[in-house]
């Protein structure tokens, strides 16, 4: 059976707005950081996935405009509509298939350039849910009090997954919220959309996060 390893990684800085860079920049930055830690140059590299989303980046074919700073020209590639998640998954699937050998993964987002509100809102069916106004943070809330009913867990109990989350990312020199909080810090913060509050919320982020490489090899 063949495996899929992570050989090398790179990343930006999360921050919520990087006026400066635009999307191939961010990615142009983190490839080389990826390159770098593998100890490796573009090419080595046989084929490229590209992660992107074309409602955040506001332009249809997203993937074109980070093509380039992927370092995929000469090389088979193929585009992710999707999260940095199932574009690491996906690199893996072609790493394993024996179709390719060394596999660059590049993933980012702008959100400061965006109304997530709005682009989120799009989610929901349109012709009973979308005209609402909901979005993914009230959408989460209701889910939330539905699991709060359902099992007897508590907003106390609940924001002990923001307490270990801004604890751990205090130990990433790159993400953008690392800090210590308490539980009461969390249920103090402004009010988002019963039950959630401030601090049980994602932020909105800019970055390019992790672009890897996955080589198959038999075991």
């Amino acid at each position: 059976m063949d495996r899929a390893a992570i050989i090398g990684i790179g990343m930006t800085k999360i921050e919520k707005n990087k006026v400066r860079e635009t999307f191939a920049d961010m990615v142009w930055e983190a490839v080389n950081l990826a390159l770098a830690d593998a100890g490796m140059s573009i090419d080595d590299i046989d084929n490229v996935i590209t992660t992107s989303s074309d409602f955040w980046d506001g332009r249809t074919i997203s993937c074109m405009a980070v093509g380039d700073a992927s370092g995929a020209a000469h090389k088979n590639v193929s585009c992710v509509e999707g999260d940095g998640t199932f574009g690491a998954f996906y690199g893996m699937t072609r790493a394993i298939s024996g179709s390719y050998r060394t596999t660059l993964v590049t993933a980012h987002s702008k959100g400061s350039q965006s109304v997530s509100s709005l682009i989120t809102n799009a989610a929901f069916d349109p012709i009973y849910e979308r005209a609402l106004g909901m979005d993914m943070v009230t959408a989460c809330a209701m889910q939330a009090n539905a699991y709060y009913h359902r099992t007897g867990t508590t907003p106390s109990q609940a924001a002990l997954v923001s307490v270990k989350n801004h604890g751990n990312a205090r130990h990433n020199p790159f993400a953008q919220l690392g800090y210590s909080i308490t539980v009461e810090d969390v249920l103090k913060s402004e009010m988002i959309a019963d039950p959630l509050r401030k601090l049980d919320c994602s932020p909105v982020s800019d970055g390019c996060t992790r672009p890897k490489q996955a080589s198959s090899q038999a075991s």
